[in-house]
């Protein structure tokens, strides 16, 4: 694998270790500490997301103009400023500068997120680009699993702000890092834009020149098979976005799982990434994309409704929230193989940023839809087993989308 892929998953880690320190404890901070309701906090993640959503597009069109090792360092340090703001707003009890600060950050932040992709698209293809996805992908989740295991400690000894400020440092330390070592992407280098002191070369005559954004959009807008993936992926966002913020409301405030063991949950989650993400893409390489996504969503909604079922019946909620955990991950380490890589497949060479930015787009729209109705369902019904009925209504047009779509895909776009 090239060397700054690699470079690029251990710097994301650590960035991970940070974020993860308070993000998934979040939802609980607002509910538990500020005494906010459960749809407010729905209304209040949801609120903020939508105005960052366009900005995932925005995001790719620049980095396929500005260069992807530009943006995705700016993103970085643009998150280490924003965390710290956080940690200050949490210490004197702000919701109000906690949300400006929040947005201002996750603007940038948002707009930078393309760009990863995109550099790992500049330098592999076919099966090693699925591979390569699979090495950030463990990055992220060791970075997670670390930082969510800390995380659970750290504010119960110093405080959920406290907590927020370490993880200020260690997001400044992952961007620092990827600063002194990552190198500009072969398209950085054809765009001329390499950040470094070096003079950049000519654009090679097999490069294309960025065409106009006005272009892009009209591109990926004839594109009949991506705007049906595109739809697929809101769909099935929807249900997976059910994890971040109404499976741990779930798990601690309807099940009844205690802190420290939803934290070891929630790491378990990143661990079953490490050490089973890489032996998951291997064993599907050479399959097809939309098949991989249709069995990761499968196995999504055996998870929910044997936590919904265990609330029901009082089965061992515990057990049963570790053993959702696992699958559920395994069904996220399925998922996220089409979600990362079918984009950069999909699009056309000087379109890989548009195309990351607008399956990122819709798949942030699924997650806010996700973060509202999981909120208003919770406030809805204390029934266990319709909670997730009802949440998992999504997973079926987007089952019978994923289906449609093999048929018109090429074997190159559909096959990991």
């Amino acid at each position: 694998m090239n060397r700054n892929l690699r470079l690029l998953g251990f710097g994301v880690a650590i960035r991970m270790l940070g974020n993860a320190l308070y993000s998934p404890f979040l939802a609980l901070f607002l509910v538990n500490v500020l005494h906010i309701a459960y749809l407010e906090v729905g209304v209040i993640i949801a609120g903020i997301g939508v105005i960052q959503l366009p900005f995932n597009f925005l995001g790719g069109l620049l980095t396929d103009r500005l260069g992807r090792r530009r943006l995705l360092l700016i993103g970085l340090f643009a998150e280490a400023a924003a965390t710290a703001g956080l940690a200050y707003a949490f210490a004197i009890l702000s919701l109000e500068l906690a949300i400006v600060t929040a947005l201002a950050g996750g603007i940038v932040t948002t707009t930078a997120g393309p760009a990863a992709s995109a550099y790992i698209a500049d330098f592999a293809e076919r099966s090693e680009r699925t591979r390569g996805f699979t090495f950030y992908r463990i990055g992220f989740n060791a970075g997670y699993s670390a930082g969510v295991t800390l995380g659970g400690l750290l504010i119960a000894s110093i405080g959920f702000a406290g907590a927020v400020a370490v993880a200020t440092v260690v997001i400044a330390s992952g961007a620092t890092l990827m600063a002194l070592t990552l190198a500009p992407s072969p398209r950085d280098l054809a765009l001329g834009r390499p950040l470094s002191t070096a003079a950049a070369p000519a654009l090679p005559s097999t490069e294309a020149p960025p065409v106009s954004m006005a272009t892009s959009f009209k591109l990926l807008a004839r594109d009949r098979v991506a705007l049906e993936l595109l739809v697929a992926f809101a769909f099935a966002s929807m249900v997976v976005g059910q994890w971040a913020v109404t499976f741990p409301l779930y798990v601690h405030n309807v099940l009844g799982v205690s802190y420290s063991l939803l934290g070891v949950g929630l790491a378990l989650n990143g661990l079953v990434v490490v050490f089973g993400q890489t032996f998951t893409t291997e064993s599907v390489i050479g399959r097809r994309h939309t098949t991989i996504a249709t069995f990761g969503l499968l196995l999504y909604v055996v998870a929910f409704l044997g936590l919904g079922a265990a609330g029901l019946f009082g089965l061992i909620p515990t057990v049963a929230f570790f053993v959702a955990v696992v699958v559920l991950t395994f069904g996220e380490n399925l998922v996220t193989i089409p979600s990362a890589t079918l984009p950069s497949n999909l699009a056309p060479k000087t379109e890989v940023g548009v195309y990351n930015g607008a399956f990122a787009m819709v798949g942030g729209g699924g997650y806010l839809v996700a973060v509202v109705v999981g909120g208003a369902v919770l406030s809805a019904t204390a029934n266990p087993l319709l909670i997730w009925v009802l949440l998992l209504v999504p997973a079926l047009p987007a089952l019978l989308l994923f289906r449609h779509a093999a048929g018109r895909l090429s074997p190159a776009q559909d096959t990991a």
